[in-house]
Parts: structure tokens; sequence; C-alpha cells
């Protein structure tokens, strides 16, 4: 996991090149008023998810990994909380869906590590690193989710 801010973001380009030189681009031009959707980069190894929801509760949350892409994620506006875990003791509660990318886990709260996620900021996890995105006190957040397929990656 790494956790910064968009101004650093040119300082992983080591990890993922062609990915870090496209998103220090594009990712500026996000704004709140940034339409849901998907914004393709690079057909079917990276795109952009806007997405708008209200945050829940951890009890609410599951932790979840990826085994294709790596997440960036990003908030437009608002704030949650993102959470990080290791998933080698947690119990799964759905097995790795192959079409969607996702396992899904869950954890008591001594088992997950949280940082405060806000604009300007981003969190990026990695391939089968755990996550728990959205949690917070129910307010409304604007997300961008960057996801940065396995082929990318350095």
């Amino acid at each position: 996991m790494i956790y910064d801010t968009l101004k650093n973001l040119t300082v992983y380009s080591g990890i993922a090149p062609e990915a870090v030189a496209l998103l220090a681009e594009k990712l500026p031009q996000l704004n709140s008023d940034t339409p849901n959707g998907k914004i393709v980069l690079i057909e079917d190894k990276l795109f952009i998810l806007i997405q708008r929801y209200n945050t829940r509760s951890f009890e609410e949350s599951k932790v979840e990994t990826h085994s294709n892409f790596a997440d960036l994620q990003m908030l437009l506006d608002g704030s949650e909380n993102i959470g990080y875990a290791d998933t080698a003791a947690l119990p799964c509660l759905a097995e790795y869906n192959a079409e969607a990318d996702y396992a899904l886990f869950g954890a008591e709260k001594p088992q997950v590590t949280f940082v405060d996620l806000k604009p300007g900021c981003f969190a990026i996890f990695f391939p089968e690193e755990g996550h728990m995105p959205g949690c917070g006190d129910g307010s409304e957040v604007t997300k961008a989710v960057i996801k940065i397929h396995k082929s990318l990656l350095k």
C-alpha cells in the first residue's frame, strides 16, 4: 500500500511508468463535477471509475482484494477512511470471482489499519493487498478509482 498526495504521483513512475505518465496528465483534470462513469486510458488495462456514494460504517464494510488490477483510490470531494489489512488471517466471505476480479473478507477493527483519504491524496493497493474502502460517517463522497492492470506494473 502507498498513501501520498497527488503532487507526488510521478515519484512512483518506476512502479508503473506508462500508467503514471498518463495519470499525471489526467488526474489533475478531475474534480467534484466530473460525471460518474468510466474513463478509459488504455483499453482493458488502465481506466478511471468516477463514483458517488455515501460512506458506510466499519461493520457494514468488507475487506476486498483483486488479482489482476491494482487500485489507486483518490477522493475528489468529501472524506472517507480507507483501510489496509493482511488477508492471511481473515475469514473469506466470498471466494475470488475471476470475472469481477475480487474476493471479500471479514475483519475485526484491530486487523485493519486506516488512513484518512481526503481530496488531493491517494492510496494505492497492489494486487492481492487487502483494502477496505468507503468507511466513514455516512457522508457523500465523489471518488476516482483507477484500475491499473498488473501487466503495467514493474
